[in-house]
């Protein structure tokens, strides 16, 4: 309501002798200032109305955006293979095995996963004493699903005569979980969902390169992110699991434009801001693989990493298990050079030095050292060109050989000199264009410089890993 005694005009008491076209003039402003005042007053009701229901509909669409994390807690995890051992002063954090038994013990409602394949018991791949962590692991899921304690939704990747799956089609039987399988033959012609990650109670994560195979506990290197009390994060992640929950099914098809409730708001012009640690405020966003499971808003994976190069001043750091600038899983391999042009550009137009730590191990891609080596030749072509490569090996006994698919430096990060990435692809064209992943991306600012940060602890493993006496220099042929 407007109010007309705050509208009103007092006009002094010289204006009752104003002649009677003065009057008529005077009358003609009072009208006109009154039409002013009221047509303002309306439009700054109106707009106060527009911008609740814009906030009400961002509310609706996007609780994300109202979350404040008031201590979000983040470390890294990882994986140490049996064995294999550092200095005794080298960096060292939690294990992957004690990350998961954290979530276990922490979830209250609800425990959502992203998982390419299970094979938690030995009995799935052979039985080992080392496959003991897994085994609990798989314990302790089926007995909390069980006692319906908590609800575990698992999404993954559709079994196959070498992944059947045996752990998830248990816990479903018992009623200990609720599975869906995702085919990416019927959904994309081609690919699997090779997602590794944890959400609890819409709060808690896990992210990283560690399979649900007890391997991948005490038999496989793994890097991943432990994040507590991550609300912001935790819901934004869950938006990529519903996607994936929405799709496994046999009649459901990718949207050609994902419904608003799958959209985010952040991205490398707006990150989210998680208060982490009790000690600063991280910029961070997620992204994720491939391009049609991208909904709204959110950074496709490879164009995060093209990002993340790209806007290296000194240094670029990777560590993964496979790194092939080609479509490897096509019925014709073809050229993909998308990361390979970045880093040339970083390495030859800004001087950034390049360094690369790829596993070497029994099923590693022959034509891998070929475009390792186009690469590393470029060092020294010219004035202050630097890459360097080396080779990551897990050392094994005759035990340990004997174990399938073991003993690998399974990693997927990068660490330059100002952001963190972790992802769960590895890193040839096929992961980025028909295989689901998601990376974390924690970007440091100018502000973090003496402060302890998850990018600088990802520094420290990598130097560590680089200065092993399990690495070796890629040869020159």
């Amino acid at each position: 309501m407007v109010n007309n005694k705050k509208l009103s005009v007092k006009l002094d008491m010289s204006d009752n002798l104003l002649t009677p076209s003065a009057h008529k003039v005077k009358c003609v402003y009072v009208l006109y200032t009154l039409t002013l005042l009221i047509t303002a007053l309306t439009m700054a009701m109106v707009f106060q109305q527009y911008l609740k229901g814009f906030a009400e509909l961002d509310v609706q669409n996007d609780k994300q955006s109202i979350d404040v994390d008031d201590m979000c807690h983040l470390q890294l995890v990882e994986s140490i293979p049996e064995h294999l051992n550092f200095s005794e002063h080298s960096p060292k954090f939690l294990s992957t095995y004690d990350a998961w038994k954290i979530l276990l013990n922490s979830t209250e409602s609800v425990l959502n996963i992203g998982s390419l394949y299970w094979t938690l018991l030995g009995s799935d791949v052979i039985n080992d004493s080392s496959a003991w962590q897994g085994e609990d692991i798989f314990k302790n899921l089926m007995d909390l699903g069980m006692e319906g304690k908590i609800k575990i939704r698992i999404a993954q990747s559709a079994p196959t005569d070498l992944s059947p799956n045996f752990d998830t089609a248990e816990l479903q039987r018992k009623g200990a979980a609720e599975v869906r399988s995702l085919n990416f033959t019927r959904l994309l012609g081609g690919g699997v969902l090779h997602t590794k990650f944890w959400i609890s109670d819409h709060k808690h994560v896990y992210l990283g390169s560690a399979n649900m195979d007890w391997r991948s506990l005490t038999q496989v290197k793994e890097m991943g992110v432990l994040a507590l009390n991550c609300s912001t994060l935790a819901v934004d992640l869950e938006k990529v699991f519903e996607e994936y929950w929405l799709l496994a099914n046999d009649t459901a098809k990718i949207p050609k434009e994902w419904p608003l409730e799958y959209a985010t708001q952040f991205n490398f012009q707006n990150p989210m801001d998680l208060f982490v640690n009790n000690k600063y405020s991280q910029p961070a966003l997620l992204s994720s693989s491939p391009p049609p499971l991208t909904a709204s808003g959110r950074v496709h994976d490879i164009d995060a990493i093209v990002e993340i190069i790209s806007t290296a001043r000194k240094f670029v750091n990777i560590a993964v298990m496979d790194y092939v600038p080609l479509m490897m899983y096509s019925k014709e391999k073809t050229y993909w050079s998308t990361i390979d042009d970045a880093l040339r550009s970083a390495a030859i137009d800004r001087k950034v030095q390049i360094k690369l730590l790829i596993s070497w191990w029994k099923h590693s891609n022959p034509s891998e050292d070929y475009f390792l080596r186009s690469l590393q030749a470029l060092s020294n072509s010219l004035p202050n060109v630097d890459i360097q490569i080396k080779r990551f090996i897990v050392p094994s006994n005759d035990h340990e050989a004997k174990i399938p698919f073991g003993r690998v430096n399974h990693n997927k990060y990068m660490v330059t000199d100002n952001v963190a990435y972790i992802g769960t692809s590895n890193w040839s064209g096929d992961y980025f264009t028909n295989t689901a992943g998601v990376g974390l991306v924690l970007m440091d600012t100018i502000e973090m410089v003496n402060i302890s940060t998850i990018r600088q602890d990802l520094l420290g493993v990598f130097e560590r890993d680089w200065n092993s006496e399990y690495t070796k220099d890629l040869e020159s042929k």
